[in-house]
């Protein structure tokens, strides 16, 4: 008889995002054994240590923070399309987390980013588990996009905070979904979602807005530098795809 698998998806919510930590805790208490784990934003970065065995480090990290270490950490310009760099912050966490492919996890793990360009999740089932998780904690004008593939990369909550159709993609039988918002999101559709296509969360049609954007995005072909797009441009973008009918 097949093994029924247990999937987490880990949603968004800034700093609360650190609860998950406690969540994960309080499902090792009672036993539950998580196969598969997916995460947005904050999520996909408790979500990576704890796939990744190092859940522990990251705690020991997090309850070590006083007020003038969450400062330094603050690396901050309107240069690169939002008010912090995130150099600073990712640079410690990679103190905690080794240089690896997602692939290599202990458990299945997956993150969630939202292009920009496309207005579309993109999932990171394989590849940097760094550039993954910088991805999908990139907050719309909060922190510097991450450009990759030719497209600029924000966060996955902007279309997707909580992965559970993510999680079940990965196939998980049964979704333990962790949010840190309001109730909207855990709605019967997404609940109840199953044999959801990666290929259907990105090779959608591209939405017709933002020309400025797209030229700023698309010239991958000439000569000069791509530039990131400013920090308006990401905001206006972002809202216009929360605004986006499913």
């Amino acid at each position: 008889m097949r093994k029924i698998k247990i999937g987490l998806a880990l949603g968004s919510g800034a700093a609360r995002g650190w609860s998950h930590i406690g969540v994960i805790n309080a499902l090792k208490k009672v036993g539950i054994e998580i196969d598969i784990v997916a995460g947005c934003s904050i999520g996909s970065l408790v979500g990576a240590a704890y796939a990744c065995d190092r859940l522990s480090a990251l705690e020991d990290w997090v309850t070590s923070f006083s007020y003038w270490d969450v400062l330094r950490l603050m690396d901050l310009s309107w240069q690169r399309g939002g008010l912090l760099r995130g150099e600073r912050v990712f640079n410690q966490y990679r103190e905690i987390m080794p240089e690896t492919e997602i692939e290599n996890c202990s458990r299945r793990f997956a993150a969630v980013a939202t292009n920009l360009s496309t207005g579309r999740e993109l999932w990171f089932t394989e590849g940097d588990l760094h550039l993954a998780i910088r991805a999908s904690c990139s907050i719309p004008g909060l922190m510097a996009p991450v450009a990759h593939n030719g497209y600029w990369l924000v966060d996955g909550a902007v279309v997707n905070p909580i992965p559970i159709s993510l999680t079940r993609a990965l196939g998980a039988d049964i979704v333990i979904a962790v949010d840190l918002q309001h109730d909207a999101h855990l709605m019967q559709q997404d609940l109840l979602s199953f044999n959801v296509s990666e290929e259907n969360s990105e090779n959608g049609d591209s939405l017709p807005w933002h020309a400025r954007l797209k030229e700023r995005l698309g010239s991958i072909t000439t000569r000069r530098a791509v530039t990131a797009p400013t920090a308006t441009e990401i905001m206006t973008t972002s809202i216009q795809v929360l605004e986006k009918p499913p």
